[in-house]
């Protein structure tokens, strides 16, 4: 787990959040990311911690604090999108505790069937804006951009039998 950009490290109260995958994690208490308000079908869960694999990169994961069996896999747009652009209001920021769009982790929520990997997709429609230093986040949806709510992962192997 690399937490090196996130808020002041101190010696503050730590989770250990058990994962069925992912095993047992302690994450510092000042590191959990509170999304307001939820992220979408999953709104009575709000708080999160971000954790990285470096033997699965560029893959990331959401781990509920709330439900620790509860993981998303999550992935920066800019991966399977290069030029991928998020255009939020002023209030979005605000709310956030963030100047400008860079003061933000722009990630995006992966969906994989059972048994299918090779379908797997991405929300590039609703990405989640996550200000580290400050421990929010923010799902939103993006209008008139021209992302799919279900952009494939590997498009050369999508509705291929694996």
């Amino acid at each position: 787990m690399t937490f090196d950009s996130r808020r002041n490290p101190s010696e503050s109260a730590s989770l250990t959040l058990a994962h069925p995958t992912l095993g047992r994690i302690t994450v510092p208490e000042d590191q959990i990311i509170t999304f307001t308000p939820g992220l979408g079908g999953l709104g009575r869960f709000t708080r999160y911690a971000l954790i990285e694999r470096p033997q699965e990169s560029p893959f990331l994961w959401l781990l509920s604090v709330e439900k620790p069996d509860l993981a998303l896999a999550v992935l920066e747009p800019a991966a399977l999108v290069p030029d991928y652009q998020v255009k939020v209001s002023d209030a979005v920021l605000k709310d956030l505790a963030a100047e400008t769009l860079d003061d933000l982790k722009v990630l995006v929520i992966l969906t994989v069937p059972a048994g299918r990997p090779q379908d797997a997709t991405a929300n590039l429609l609703a990405p989640l804006l996550i200000n580290l230093k400050a421990g929010r986040g923010r799902q939103v949806v993006l209008e008139n951009q021209g992302y799919s709510q279900a952009h494939p992962i590997f498009p050369s192997l999508a509705g291929k039998a694996g």
